[in-house]
């Protein structure tokens, strides 16, 4: 079991010699030392007076090394917190972004339905007035009632009439 006499030693243990990420050796030593900080604070407060340094020297080698191992673990939660924090705000900015890329194609299709409703209105009026011009057409012709029979008749009695000219 080591012997802790400063941060020093503290801070070689958790980053220099860890074998784990360095930002987790980072986070776990900043908690010893907080911890460090919190106990100079309580020292000062029962005896009025702040610690000395070998007092402080004291109170790194009377850290267990259980000590560093609750450190590693509350680093490791801080961590994965910081973590989800992260990926939440990422995830709601991305949504965000697709949220407004819709609403964005929207109003763009909007913009274009009037050039189109301009475009489908004056075909669907030339298809109409076509329409309407074949219908009359064939109705002149259903309501003539006229055969090929009827109409040559009349070409023959209108030509020996003479109405289409003089006779020869």
């Amino acid at each position: 079991m080591a012997e802790y006499r400063g941060s020093e030693d503290i801070y070689k243990e958790l980053v220099d010699d860890s074998d784990d990420n360095w930002l987790y050796g980072l986070v776990a030593f900043a908690i010893i030392e907080e911890r460090r900080i919190e106990w100079m604070r309580h020292f000062e407060e029962n005896n009025k007076v702040p610690p000395t340094i070998d007092e402080v020297t004291n109170w790194y080698r009377h850290q267990p090394y259980s000590e560093i191992i609750r450190a590693k673990g509350d680093a490791e939660n801080a961590l994965q917190g910081y973590a989800r924090d992260v990926i939440d705000v990422a995830l709601e900015e991305k949504n965000k972004d697709i949220e407004e890329g819709i609403i964005v194609a929207e109003i763009r299709e909007s913009r274009k339905f009037w050039p189109q409703f301009g475009v489908n209105f004056i075909g669907g009026l030339a298809a109409s007035i076509v329409f309407a011009a074949l219908l009359i057409v064939v109705a002149f012709f259903v309501l003539n009632d006229t055969s090929s029979v009827e109409i040559g008749s009349n070409l023959k009695h209108n030509l020996e009439k003479g109405y289409y000219g003089e006779k020869n």
